[in-house]
């Protein structure tokens, strides 16, 4: 049981139709595909614009810059979390000041967020993580949504921007890399459309600061549009079963929002490595997604402040494993994930 099967996906979708008609349109950079899909991602997540980059992390790293965050600046991050989070910061010459998680789940605590301010805090980044939605943060500084894993209708983004992925195994994944910026603000919308295109200003003749080539092309934001209709379907899918999964993992499962999407399906296990070659054995996919604190790379150790204890984020790494959930999955295959960790749990 393999943790997805892309090729199945796309052959069961508008994706391939979607491919041949940009070919044909010979508008492959831009153009009607990425303003569509930036209209409806904007309706969806109920922001006011939205712009299509390159992937999940240029989102990062450009609203960064369009918050003007740099050298000298510290921005708060969770201890769990995927490495471009962190690494996004890094880039742009800030500072990542790490904090704890929450007992109850891997999302940033809001009281350990809140004493980690200092004058030089710059903004915020909750991690949106497994599809559910970060705590409420009010901690007095502009909060940048990293919901890379909760693309769906109406999903969380409390931030002044918010990112987004369309990696292809996410819950509204693409062929290949993709992302989007979520804003309120036509004026900052307006700066990261410059900013994604080497800085072109409306003329085409004068480029601005922090320009790159970050663009989301017209054949990604096809496929993604033909997912648009499907998705719903998905996400249901991938709902039930979690649920079924729940019946037999019970309170070892990370806790989930009932309208977030089930990007990931995790639990924590004391044993985990022990469970893991249990169920692959029985051909269950496995994945560790954090088996280390972000920080903890030798990249990025030393390039960061921690702030506090980070005893619930080690717990959780040294703990949590996920299985496969996905909208592919068949009954048979569902079945055979719950009898077996009825024998392995």
């Amino acid at each position: 049981m393999p943790w997805v099967d892309l090729a199945a996906k796309f052959e069961q979708d508008a994706s391939l139709p979607a491919i041949q008609r940009v070919l044909q349109s010979g508008q492959l950079i831009g153009g009607g595909e990425v303003e569509q899909l930036e209209s409806a991602m904007a309706e969806w997540m109920h922001r006011g614009h939205a712009i299509g980059v390159s992937s999940g992390t240029s989102a990062l790293e450009l609203a960064l810059r369009a918050m003007g965050v740099g050298a000298g600046d510290e921005v708060i991050v969770p201890a769990v979390s995927f490495v471009a989070t962190l690494g996004a910061v890094l880039r742009v010459g800030a500072t990542p000041v790490v904090v704890d998680v929450l007992s109850s789940g891997p999302w940033i605590d809001p009281q350990a967020a809140a004493n980690a301010v200092t004058p030089s805090t710059r903004l915020v980044i909750p991690v949106h993580l497994y599809g559910t939605a970060a705590p409420p943060l009010d901690i007095g500084v502009p909060i940048l949504d990293d919901a890379c894993q909760a693309v769906c209708p109406g999903g969380p983004s409390f931030g002044a921007l918010t990112a987004l992925s369309f990696y292809p195994t996410k819950t509204l994944g693409g062929v290949g890399d993709g992302g989007m910026i979520l804003t309120d603000d036509a004026r900052t919308a307006a700066q990261l459309r410059r900013m994604r295109n080497h800085g072109f200003d409306e003329t085409g003749h004068v480029v601005e600061p922090h320009g790159t080539n970050a663009r989301l092309d017209a054949l990604k934001a096809a496929v993604l549009l033909a997912q648009l209709g499907t998705l719903p379907a998905e996400l249901e899918r991938r709902r039930s079963v979690a649920n079924a999964l729940d019946g037999v993992v019970g309170h070892r499962a990370v806790p989930r929002s009932g309208d977030g999407p089930v990007s990931i399906y995790a639990f924590c296990h004391p044993s985990r490595d022990t469970v893991a070659r249990s169920l692959n054995e029985q051909g269950i996919s496995t994945v560790v997604y954090y088996p280390r604190m972000v920080h903890e790379h030798d990249a990025i150790r030393g390039r960061v402040r921690v702030a506090g204890s980070l005893g619930n984020a080690a717990r959780y790494c040294s703990t949590t494993l996920s299985i496969p959930c996905h909208g592919g999955l068949t009954g048979p295959q569902v079945a055979h994930m719950v009898q077996t960790l009825e024998r392995v749990l």
